[in-house]
């Protein structure tokens, strides 16, 4: 690269070396000469000292002799004559950038984490302004992503220490504090719209795309801010190539944030489609294990609340180990209508033995809140096939549940679930029903529920919530599956029953009654992912995207 045998000075050398990189339009040496973090190659070491002796931060002409310099040895960066002798745009950004890359070594003090997110911040704005040059921008890239991973891990440790950063915080329009986080994929953002806007000749620029999302929405994620991802991904979806013609590693990251963040947006179907696509595509082998299991995890939750659940193969693969202490509990008291069961899993006081793990993967309030329904709808269907009086096709006459009877059930299953120890396990039995016998009591008489709201904890006059399901629950119960597809029939008030369509049908009402859940949610959504570029389409038509040079944006 260079030496310290050369006779002329380090900074020279190092300049030198810049230009040679540029003129040969090797961005991947560019990048490998602009070393942003230590440990350093002893050189460079060299190059510290020489800069904090000969240009010193106290000295005020410093910087303009290191610019200088730079336009004397940089001369790639200089405006020329192109073969018609027209003038190109000279490099003046990226010499701005080389003057603030040297300072920053200079003046770099790892034990002040505050003065070194400025310097990064800095930086990473000097070369986002590099890239803009309609030519030789490209070059840069490459650094532009090594020193946004940079920048990110800093920022993102600061905001761990929030007392070191309380003059940094900014409130937004809406009144809410921007985290240090924020500002950082803020900063990122400007590089990455760069690279979705380029419209210059074989736009290599676009290699960047989705480097440069990743990192912001890495930030974002674990800033926890997934809301504010959403403009990353109506970009992309306007005006990005297809993503399958990318590395398969940044198709494999940007659709696991996407499908984070249509889990957290409660677009279930959305994430499934986009995580399935992602676990299918990253790579088996076991050194990414970690990522397949954190795909998979995401991927479990949301087929879990559009109403299909996991095979017991899943739960052998390398990547699930211990998913199936977490994961059969709900898959199994979904099937079976198993409401006990479904509260004491979801019990709001977190009690239920797996609550800080789906607390941890920010998957609990999801399953308790979106599962529920589809718990109803198998009770409904396991009521009716124990009690329900089935329809006559001679006749016309339809299926009929009593809801008298759902009521009971509700009651029955919300009490025990109330019960720390509960004597017998529930087997399906249903209240009035010969089997049901002496395990039905009076709920009343169970022990109430000690669960206050933690926002209303030790409010005068708030009592412990204690659910008691009534006939009105029921029917509006009943009236939601009706709505939302699971059940098909009507209630008829008069007589406080459920009628149920279907029963002249094969299969009869217990089956065409209770249409299968994803079949319902499925038919609701479309394949159509917001952020996800399948195809060109029209708007990249005329386009030329070399994506063999993929690598010159960064590993």
């Amino acid at each position: 690269m260079f030496s310290s045998q050369n006779n002329n000075g380090v900074e020279s050398q190092l300049c030198t070396a810049v230009n040679n990189a540029i003129r040969a339009r090797n961005a991947a040496e560019l990048a490998s000469i602009v070393l942003l973090e230590p440990p350093f190659p002893p050189i460079y070491q060299e190059l510290v000292q020489l800069l904090q002796s000969n240009y010193p931060q106290s000295a005020n002409n410093s910087e303009s002799r290191l610019d200088q310099l730079v336009r004397r040895v940089v001369t790639e960066t200089a405006e020329y004559e192109d073969e018609q002798g027209k003038p190109v745009q000279g490099w003046n950004a990226m010499v701005t950038f080389l003057v603030g890359w040297m300072t920053f070594l200079r003046d770099m003090d790892l034990s002040n984490l505050l003065h070194t997110y400025q310097g990064l911040k800095d930086l990473q704005e000097q070369a986002n302004s590099a890239l803009t040059h309609p030519i030789k921008g490209v070059l840069i890239l490459p650094t532009i992503v090594n020193y946004a991973r940079v920048f990110a891990r800093v920022a993102l440790g600061l905001d761990k220490h929030p007392e070191l950063i309380q003059h940094l915080l900014t409130s937004n329009d809406e009144g809410s504090r921007e985290s240090l986080s924020e500002k950082a994929a803020n900063v990122v953002r400007v590089a990455f719209t760069q690279c979705l806007n380029d419209r210059v000749g074989t736009q290599d620029k676009k290699l960047g795309i989705y480097k440069m999302a990743n990192i912001c929405l890495k930030i974002l994620f674990q800033a926890d801010k997934p809301e504010s991802c959403e403009t990353i991904f109506r970009n992309i979806t306007n005006s990005s190539p297809p993503l399958h013609v990318y590395p398969k590693p940044e198709q494999v990251t940007y659709l696991y944030y996407l499908g984070r963040y249509h889990f957290a947006n409660t677009n279930f179907y959305a994430a499934q489609l986009v995580l399935d696509h992602a676990y299918d595509l990253c790579s088996k082998s076991p050194q990414f294990i970690k990522q397949r299991r954190l795909i998979l995890i995401y991927l479990i939750a949301s087929n879990l609340i559009i109403g299909r659940l996991p095979t017991q193969h899943v739960y052998t693969l390398p990547e699930a180990q211990g998913l199936k202490d977490i994961f059969d509990p709900i898959a199994k008291a979904i099937k079976a209508g198993n409401l006990e069961q479904f509260r004491r899993i979801t019990n709001p006081d977190l009690s239920g033995k797996n609550a800080g793990w789906l607390m941890k993967f920010r998957i609990f309030y999801q399953i308790g809140n979106y599962c529920e329904v589809l718990v109803w709808r198998s009770l409904f269907r396991a009521i009716y096939r124990k009690t329900g009086q089935e329809g006559e096709s001679n006749t016309g006459k339809a299926a009929v549940l009593d809801l008298n009877t759902v009521q009971a059930t509700f009651a029955y299953l919300e009490a025990r679930a109330k019960i720390k120890n509960p004597e017998h396990a529930w087997q399906g039995a249903i209240p009035g029903h010969r089997n049901f016998g002496h395990l039905f009591q009076d709920h009343a008489s169970v022990s109430k529920s000690s669960y206050v709201d933690p926002d209303f904890a030790g409010v005068e006059g708030i009592e412990p919530y204690n659910h008691e399901v009534d006939v009105a629950e029921a029917e509006c119960i009943c009236a939601t599956l009706i709505t939302q597809g699971f059940v098909a029939g009507y209630i008829d008030h008069a007589t406080g029953r459920l009628a149920i369509s279907g029963a002249r049908r094969p299969g009869g009402a217990a089956q065409n009654g209770f249409p299968a859940a994803f079949q319902v949610i499925k038919s609701k959504n479309s394949d159509n992912v917001l952020g996800w570029k399948e195809d060109a389409g029209g708007s990249m038509q005329g386009q030329v995207i070399r994506m063999s040079g993929a690598k010159a944006a960064g590993e």
